[in-house]
């Protein structure tokens, strides 16, 4: 049942994107949480490790770009004791009128009904060429 409730909350997690409120997203996470994105900093703002708090500004900057927040689609999701793997697309139009679409690989780790961990693979130079 564990397994369930993870990819459950998983889901939940990815759909409110859509929404484009960081709130929603960062209440489903422990105070502890960390949140990765492959990438280089210096190249990609959302790129390497940043804490709970420092994704606040980091998620309101990438719903500021978008029109309408960003849609994921989910292709395959995986859940395995405290691990749940997803592969998805997102889908969105900024607000410049450029369409948005990337792919992930993106790995969560929950505990006690909180996320504590996320990885999240993608391509940053895409982001970079759209989001500038």
């Amino acid at each position: 049942m564990k397994t369930t409730a993870n990819k459950d909350l998983v889901r939940r997690f990815l759909s409110h994107f859509e929404n484009g409120v960081a709130n929603e997203l960062l209440d489903m996470m422990s105070n502890e949480a960390t949140w990765w994105v492959n990438g280089k900093p210096h190249v990609f703002a959302f790129a390497g490790l940043k804490s709970r708090a420092e994704m606040r500004p980091a998620l309101d900057a990438l719903f500021a770009f978008f029109e309408g927040g960003l849609r994921m689609e989910l292709k395959s999701l995986i859940g395995e004791g405290d691990t749940v793997a997803v592969e998805a697309r997102s889908d969105g139009v900024t607000k410049g009128g450029k369409h948005y679409g990337n792919e992930y690989h993106i790995l969560f780790r929950v505990l006690q009904g909180e996320i504590v961990e996320i990885r999240e693979y993608t391509d940053p130079m895409h982001a970079v060429e759209v989001l500038r």
